[in-house]
């Protein structure tokens, strides 16, 4: 039978790093700007310092460190236009939300500490799974398959990068603070962690998740629902909850496991998830994407 390849976020916990838990990151740790003023690269680097570096204490990494990639893939660099585009685009639509909703310093002090771009894709063949982003031990965000991104078109960057981040991030909070343990009954008994990517979009939200990777196991149905929430414009949001309903009441079990997301939040981290959609969506239809193409200096 032919594998259809369906979309895999993984947040893989590192146990190792566990002690960074209660780490708080207010003054910069990375304090060398760039050194080599003849490279190529030397503009790009200093605006990132600028950019990345300096306010959010975030390392972005676009140069292929293949001590930093699983050696069991093939991976391709990001290529410096795609890189380039990509963290303008990041600024806008990820870090820039965040600093209009949340108190002020959050993602310096709790953000990753390093943003990997990756221009291929993971592909695991034995599970017909394709991997996109993984969050390492509150630390590190690497998006992946980068290189095939359309630029112009939201719904691809949502579902391929933007959401990943909202998703990895998420995990990252919840390393930190540990989710609600209502939220581990709501489903208990029919997360399918060999078999979700079997699951189609329809058969998912009747059974009460936002994706088929959300029914894999728990903390990935926790994040999900935040991510999902936060990119899907208001119509998809209604339109999945119209399909979830049915016999097993999808629709309900969406919105109460969307109701302990947005009060852990709220409670843990001063975050107003329905702040954090309303923000993204305004961003996103007003974009001028014109303007927002033209800021990287490979543009120019």
């Amino acid at each position: 039978m032919k594998k259809i390849y369906q979309i895999l976020f993984i947040g893989a916990v590192m146990v190792g790093l566990a002690s960074c838990k209660g780490d708080k990151f207010t003054e910069s740790i990375f304090i060398d700007p760039v050194e080599d003023k003849d490279a190529f690269t030397v503009e790009f680097d200093n605006w990132l310092y600028e950019h990345y570096t300096m306010p959010y204490n975030v390392d972005f990494r676009y140069r292929l460190d293949d001590n930093a990639t699983d050696p069991n893939y093939n991976v391709v660099p990001v290529s410096m236009g795609m890189a380039d585009t990509i963290a303008h685009l990041a600024l806008y639509l990820w870090y820039d939300v965040y600093d209009s909703v949340a108190p002020a310093g959050f993602l310096k002090e709790n953000g990753p500490r390093i943003i990997q771009l990756i221009g291929s894709a993971m592909i695991n063949a034995s599970q017909g799974t394709e991997k996109l982003g993984q969050a390492e031990g509150g630390i590190k965000i690497t998006l992946m398959k980068i290189n095939k991104m359309e630029t112009n078109n939201i719904e691809q960057l949502n579902e391929y990068i933007f959401k990943t981040m909202h998703h990895e991030f998420s995990h990252i909070l919840h390393q930190k603070k540990t989710m609600p343990k209502e939220f581990e009954q709501l489903s208990a008994g029919v997360y399918d962690p060999d078999g979700w990517q079997y699951t189609n979009e329809v058969e998912a939200w009747q059974k009460g998740f936002v994706s088929p990777y959300a029914g894999s196991q728990v903390r990935e149905d926790f994040v999900e629902t935040i991510a999902n929430y936060i990119v899907k414009p208001d119509a998809q949001w209604e339109h999945m909850l119209e399909v979830a309903a049915g016999e097993k009441d999808g629709d309900k079990l969406i919105i109460q496991k969307l109701d302990m997301c947005r009060s852990w939040l709220a409670e843990k981290w001063e975050l107003d998830l329905d702040a954090l959609h309303e923000e993204v969506q305004m961003r996103q239809n007003d974009m001028d994407w014109d303007k927002i193409m033209s800021l990287g200096f490979m543009n120019k």
